[in-house]
């Protein structure tokens, strides 16, 4: 290895050296899943007898379980412990370059990864879709801070695909190690953000996305001194030295190459499954012939008129077709998502039927015939769980409300907003 690619090896202060003890065994415990997870369901094993308390882990899409609360208590504690042992045990050592340095690299690929997949995810728009038609029917204070905060990014295609656009950048930069400070600088500033959000409105991502904060931290922290200098103390820099891993200067190119390669591949395949998603289930997901919001003006079953009472069970208010062939029927008393009613929809546009089916077991739940009586307006009758209805409706769709309809303007003689 050539001196000018060794980083000299300066002995550290017991402070820096216990820091780095700690923080090398709490990300061994905590990105090697395997090591944490394994550890951690052996002693919840053992000890939640003891506590009387039952921590399961299960698949909820949250990341802020009561389990994934155990395992970062447990976690820091291990991580705590392993360092005073190994603070105890090892005495002789100056310094830790080279544990650093592989440290440096797994979380640049760890980090740098989960930029991209969730950037890519924000890019092609399959993490927040656009406001679906039920959506725009429910009042804002009966949505909860994360739907409030879904309805807010999906909305915006501009807005998403910039931050998307960013961690795919920050990500990127990571991947080499001449941009890795500008990399984490650019992470950090977009995982603060995403932090902030995820406190702010209720996603339960807080402690993974505080983890890539602080991954992030730590990257910058690496050249800490260099960046005080550049920006604060406005002292010159020397080039950071870089540390190769191998001396045959055809093994780092090859290395650079393949890397390149994987990196381009991975992408690509980001890419590929994304567009994928937003075909099944994303903005592009083309709409059903029947595609629109259907306000019963008219509710006739067997035969009686039920009035439109607002505390009324049984009376439709509403009923939308939309993206993915969803059917949801609003009650005369919906006051949120709890008496919103939920189902898979099939549209026979020779016979001009409907049929409503349940998502539970699939069973034909309501069959309808459809007709035209003007341009806006459509009449249905038939069988609803073995009830004859008539259904007397106003058909709109997202462009009747003023959140899609109003757009963009450069010039606003005032503020609109309503």
């Amino acid at each position: 290895m050539n001196n000018s690619n060794t980083l000299t090896p300066t002995p550290w202060n017991w402070v820096s050296k216990f820091i780095f003890r700690f923080f090398f065994a709490y990300c061994s415990f905590s990105i090697l899943p395997i090591i944490g997870n394994t550890l951690f369901n052996i002693t919840n094993e053992l000890i939640s007898p003891l506590l009387d308390i039952e921590i399961v882990r299960h698949p909820s899409g949250s990341g802020d379980t009561l389990y994934d609360y155990s395992k970062l208590a447990f976690t820091l504690t291990l991580a705590l412990i392993v360092a005073l042992i190994w603070t105890l045990i090892d005495r002789k050592s100056k310094e830790y370059k080279l544990i650093l340095y592989l440290q440096e690299t797994y979380i640049r690929y760890y980090l740098g990864g989960f930029m991209l997949i969730y950037g890519f995810s924000k890019v092609i728009k399959t993490q927040f879709g656009y406001p679906s038609l039920s959506e725009l029917l429910f009042p804002l204070g009966n949505k909860s801070p994360m739907g409030l905060a879904w309805t807010f990014m999906g909305y915006s295609d501009t807005y998403t695909i910039f931050s998307g656009l960013c961690e795919v950048a920050g990500g990127l930069l990571l991947m080499y190690r001449k941009t890795r400070t500008l990399g984490a600088v650019v992470c950090f500033g977009v995982m603060l953000n995403v932090f902030l959000m995820n406190m702010s409105y209720d996603i339960p991502v807080k402690l993974f996305s505080f983890e890539l904060l602080v991954l992030s931290a730590f990257l910058i922290g690496l050249d800490y001194k260099r960046l005080v200098n550049v920006f604060i103390l406005n002292k010159p820099v020397s080039a950071q030295l870089n540390r190769n891993p191998f001396k045959p200067r055809w093994a780092n190119l090859t290395t650079q190459a393949l890397k390149g390669i994987a990196i381009i591949a991975a992408v690509s395949l980001m890419v590929y499954n994304g567009l994928e998603s937003q075909a099944q289930y994303g903005d592009a997901v083309p709409k059903p012939p029947m595609y629109g919001i259907y306000e019963v003006e008219d509710f006739i079953i067997n035969n009686d008129t039920i009035p439109p009472v607002l505390t009324d069970t049984i009376r439709w208010r509403y009923f939308v077709v939309d993206k993915g062939n969803s059917a949801n029927v609003f009650k005369m008393k919906t006051s949120g998502y709890h008496n919103l009613v939920y189902y898979r929809s099939e549209t026979d546009t020779v016979n001009k039927g409907i049929s409503f089916f349940s998502y539970k077991d699939s069973t034909e739940v309501v069959k309808l015939k459809y007709r035209k009586t003007d341009s806006i307006h459509y009449a249905f009758e038939g069988v609803y769980k073995n009830d004859t209805i008539k259904l007397n409706t106003l058909r709109t769709d997202e462009n009747d409300y003023l959140l899609m309809n109003r757009g963009f303007h450069w010039i606003n003689e005032y503020p609109y907003n309503r």
